[in-house]
């Protein structure tokens, strides 16, 4: 695994490099998955997994998500009847931290503004319990569908489609949650021997984190002008690079007075390992998952 000279320099001043580098260049980002709440039981649902071999044991902060094996050593859970039946959604186990820090109540409105391919997505829609109104946006096509087919998969009925360009998203209404998982360099999605990894490596470039900070920039102040007052947006990326995360969340503010930090509370009583302070940041040693940052705003 070659790590690129400005790159080392970098992350030795963002986290312990060598505990850093030992996790991604020797392990796997750890299989976890969703069950889906919206229409089976979590009890239901692990009896039929262990039936077939696999072994779960619970994410601390997730009632229903669980760290998956199997037996066999096989890992393409995506291939099990019971993610075809949509019983289950295969995601990172980060993933399925930022939907927990919405308000819910039975008139709430949600956005998904970046939704493919719809992991967030059915997070929000079973902690709904299938009351409120939700809409899923992807303005990629190909994308688009393979949110559509999800939702289809996982029997998510109470859902409208949008097909907006992020930084130029237009509302006819207001939201109580937005859920922005924006495009980004996907710095954290490095983990484990694999193509995806060598390539993101390759193509780790400063210019290329400015242009995509610039992008959520412009996706994010679009996200704010759609919030109801005393709403959230939970701002998420698969991005490890301050200028993405942190950096650009104080940003915006410092241009939002009427908006407001806030800290993440204990999920299921548990504090989640963090990079920051005031925010989310999950580096892949921590928990041998890919990365993630999370930050959460409320507008006053």
């Amino acid at each position: 695994m070659k790590f690129k000279e400005k790159f080392v320099k970098k992350y030795e001043k963002l986290t312990n490099f060598e505990e850093y580098k030992n996790s991604v260049e020797n392990n796997f980002a750890r299989k976890s998955v969703k069950i889906n709440t919206l229409n089976y039981s979590v009890n239901s649902v692990r009896k039929s997994l262990e039936k077939d071999g696999w072994i779960l044991k619970k994410i601390p902060w997730c009632n229903n998500g669980f760290f998956i094996e199997h037996e066999t050593g096989r890992r393409d859970i995506g291939n099990s009847d019971q993610h075809k039946k949509g019983m289950i959604f295969s995601m990172g186990a980060p993933s399925m931290i930022p939907a927990q820090y919405f308000k819910y109540g039975v008139r709430s409105k949600f956005l998904d503004m970046c939704a493919a391919p719809g992991g967030k997505t059915l997070n929000i829609a079973c902690l709904m319990g299938g009351k409120g109104y939700l809409k899923a946006n992807e303005p990629n096509g190909f994308r688009r569908n393979i949110l559509k087919i999800n939702m289809e998969r996982c029997g998510v009925e109470k859902i409208k489609f949008d097909a907006q360009k992020g930084e130029d998203y237009l509302c006819s209404e207001k939201f109580d949650g937005i859920l922005l998982d924006v495009p980004c360099t996907g710095s954290g999605l490095i983990k484990g021997k694999t193509a995806k990894t060598k390539k993101l490596l390759k193509e780790w470039n400063p210019k290329v984190v400015e242009k995509y900070a610039r992008l959520q920039k412009k996706i994010l102040r679009r996200a704010y002008s759609c919030l109801k007052k005393k709403g959230r947006i939970v701002y998420v990326t698969c991005s490890l690079e301050p200028e993405e995360d942190e950096n650009l969340i104080e940003s915006f503010l410092k241009d939002h007075t009427d908006c407001k930090l806030i800290k993440p509370a204990r999920l299921n009583g548990y504090k989640i390992k963090s990079g920051l302070k005031n925010y989310i940041k999950i580096w892949p040693q921590y928990y041998d998952t890919n990365g993630l940052f999370i930050a959460v705003i409320e507008k006053n």
